[in-house]
């Protein structure tokens, strides 16, 4: 059996360290420890994350750069292809157009023909609604579908 490829965006290697929800960020260490140890998925980001972590104050940065250092994710560029289904997913009404970086995760990843987009942002990503919607698009534009997952649900904890 083939492991699994995964796409980890912004919001859980952020969530790492921050003390505002205590579950999300024990989750998210749990999570990111055992990719690094276990080399059980194939991880990646993108240039999307990190243009989000450069937005990040200093203190963050080097936090988050230490952690992709552990990590080393595998790097996806955002390509014409990528866009232009982002830009689908816009206009089929996935994501509003204020929520691109959004919908250029998921476009990446599935044009890389990863396995999942692993995410805290329940409201843009990780829901039914969205997962359908996305997979929709996907479908008229001829790619495969996609998954949509939190940080507990990869290994199903």
């Amino acid at each position: 059996m083939a492991v699994p490829a995964i796409y980890i965006d912004s919001s859980v290697w952020n969530a790492c360290f921050d003390t505002h929800v205590p579950e999300m960020q024990s989750h998210s260490r749990a999570f990111l420890d055992r990719i690094t140890t276990h080399r059980d998925v194939i991880a990646h980001i993108s240039d999307v994350v990190l243009q989000e972590i450069a937005h990040a104050p200093e203190d963050r940065k080097r936090l988050l750069g230490a952690l992709l250092e552990t990590a080393q994710p595998i790097r996806l560029q955002l390509g014409d292809e990528a866009a232009a289904l982002a830009e689908a997913y816009i206009q089929h009404g996935v994501l509003r157009s204020g929520h691109l970086l959004d919908a250029h995760h998921v476009a990446i990843a599935t044009v890389a023909k990863i396995d999942a987009v692993v995410s805290w942002n329940y409201k843009h990503l990780v829901n039914r609604r969205r997962r359908l919607a996305f997979n929709g698009v996907n479908a008229i534009m001829g790619y495969a579908s996609i998954d949509i997952v939190s940080p507990p649900e990869v290994f199903d904890e």
